[in-house]
């Protein structure tokens, strides 16, 4: 039987990167992009105070940026990308958290005409054990010449990282919670997909890695 967790915090972090840079989006057009976003979350309550242009560093760190911090979501363009973050994420959310990310992105890609090329999805968690050690669960992925060392030693982390054609994922100690593991993952995608067929994979992804870890989040939890 799978080992239970729940997850105390996650949060996801999605890129869509142009297929060249829209050196527009941190000068001419800036304005009439950054008005646009603004008027598609008004109805997702955002407030001017929240929305902030950075033009320190080179032209790259040039970017609008646009939160909602009842909501932990954050959204941000540049010339060469754009970015949506969301905290405190859970499956039970995605449907709005979608609605908020979509409002954005389909408002800028409109009204600047940019061709996405490639997106990346992160998705970042903490799983804190309610039966088992963490070292118990992590045993079987840990490099036998180093079981001998862990035995002796009060290992304070762990990591093991595994990267493949479209995506890769990291395993470690939590440093957040009481036995717990951090897990994080990734997934690329070439052009931008559907939202919905991007969530399925990230979802089919993370149930092969519980699969792998023998872990199952607990109903309610």
């Amino acid at each position: 039987m799978p080992e239970l967790v729940k997850i105390p915090l996650a949060s996801v972090e999605y890129i869509a990167r142009f297929d060249r840079p829209y050196v527009g989006l941190i000068s001419d057009d800036r304005p009439k992009a950054f008005a646009a976003v603004i008027a598609a979350w008004l109805p997702f309550n955002l407030r001017l105070a929240n929305c902030e242009v950075v033009t320190t560093g080179t032209l790259a760190d040039h970017k609008a940026i646009f939160r909602l911090p009842d909501r932990g979501i954050g959204f941000q363009f540049s010339a060469e990308e754009y970015k949506f973050t969301k905290d405190g994420s859970s499956w039970s959310t995605l449907e709005e958290d979608a609605k908020v990310l979509l409002a954005a992105e389909g408002t800028l890609l409109e009204v600047t005409g940019a061709k996405v090329a490639s997106c990346l999805v992160n998705l970042a968690m903490h799983l804190q054990l309610l039966d088992k050690r963490r070292e118990e669960l992590l045993a079987p992925f840990v490099p036998e010449p180093f079981k001998s060392l862990m035995a002796k030693r009060d290992v304070k982390t762990f990591g093991n990282h595994l990267r493949w054609a479209d995506g890769d994922a990291l395993l470690d100690f939590s440093q957040a919670f009481a036995n717990g593991i951090f897990l994080r993952h990734a997934v690329q995608f070439d052009g931008k997909p559907p939202m919905v067929d991007i969530m399925a994979k990230v979802r089919s992804d993370q149930e092969m890695l519980f699969e792998i870890l023998g872990v199952e989040e607990a109903p309610n939890a």
